[in-house]
């Protein structure tokens, strides 16, 4: 039996999502399929099913992008037994994947499984807006300081060379954590966010709204603006005399990615991710789901929320 989280509708995820059991069929020729360990749940996993992205993504559909499993089908039979991550096709909130073995990201054996089931989206992401916006010398700024990719943006822009990575949060329970990474972090509200953010030469953004207004106002038109989401679930209006407005989406790199391209992404990603310090992952058993969506809000959240199977 394959046991899934599927949305079927659009609406508040606790609401739309259904656990759902039906035997898997014969695994489709020339497919893996993966027996699946564990998957991070994110805001990029949950956001598509309240109806953002409607223009995209279409019910019916298993939730969840991001995930490790263990091949346990396979027409190469080396395969069989290693772990991988199967993204960029099933939804991985589900016991069975059937993946292309093209995509599949063959697990180091050193990477533990809470790690390897979030080497995904935050990681990449981090690693290809560094690799387009260098840091080297420059003051950063980074919004939703308290997230898992603005984390890791943070520990890797400081590991290559960045002067200083002003981490700005909500949460004051953050603050202690920012700081022992080498950080400067400031709250949200703080009335001094603005003369921090003029001394800053290049931004992460991942809030958007009025927040994304107020700091594209703040730095010299030199600077350079990344936005890559919208936390706040608000829109923002350009700053016709700001700094340069870059705007990154991970969807869209993958577009026309090779195999090839793919795969080395991640040979650069294991040896940066060996050393990040992450947040302690909580695991629910696939059937707490709603336990662990509830745990994903919960304010000023220190650990990540992992579905195991």
């Amino acid at each position: 039996m394959n046991h899934a989280l599927w949305f079927r509708r659009f609406g508040p995820p606790v609401e739309a999502l259904t656990l759902e059991s039906a035997p898997k069929p014969p695994r489709p020729p020339g497919r893996a399929r993966v027996r699946m360990i564990a998957a991070a749940i994110n805001p990029s996993d949950l956001i598509p099913i309240t109806g953002a992205y409607r223009h995209r993504v279409r019910p019916p559909l298993v939730a969840g992008y991001e995930g490790c499993g263990v091949v346990v089908e396979s027409d190469h039979i080396d395969m069989i037994g290693r772990r991988v991550l199967p993204l960029r096709g099933e939804g991985t909130w589900r016991t069975l994947v059937d993946a292309d073995p093209d995509l599949l990201i063959t697990v180091p054996d050193d990477v533990p499984d809470d790690l390897a089931a979030r080497a995904y989206i935050n990681p990449l992401a981090a690693l290809l807006m560094l690799e387009a916006h260098p840091v080297a010398g420059r003051r950063v700024l980074l919004t939703a300081a308290g997230s898992s990719c603005a984390r890791t943006l943070a520990a890797w822009a400081l590991a290559d060379g960045a002067r200083e990575v002003v981490a700005v949060h909500r949460s004051p329970i953050h603050g202690p954590a920012l700081a022992a990474t080498g950080s400067t972090p400031i709250l949200q509200d703080d009335p001094g966010l603005g003369r921090l953010a003029a001394g800053c030469d290049l931004i992460f953004d991942a809030v958007g709204g009025p927040l994304a207004e107020a700091l594209l106002a703040a730095p010299p038109r030199s600077a350079d603006f990344v936005s890559y989401g919208l936390l706040s679930g608000l829109p923002f209006r350009p700053l016709a005399n700001g700094p340069a407005l870059h705007r990154f989406h991970l969807r869209d790199r993958l577009n026309g990615a090779s195999p090839d391209v793919w795969r080395g992404w991640f040979d650069h990603l294991w040896p940066r991710l060996r050393r990040l310090e992450l947040p302690d992952a909580r695991p629910f058993p696939l059937r707490d789901w709603k336990a662990a969506l509830a745990a994903f809000d919960e304010p000023g959240r220190t650990f990540k929320p992992m579905l195991t199977f």
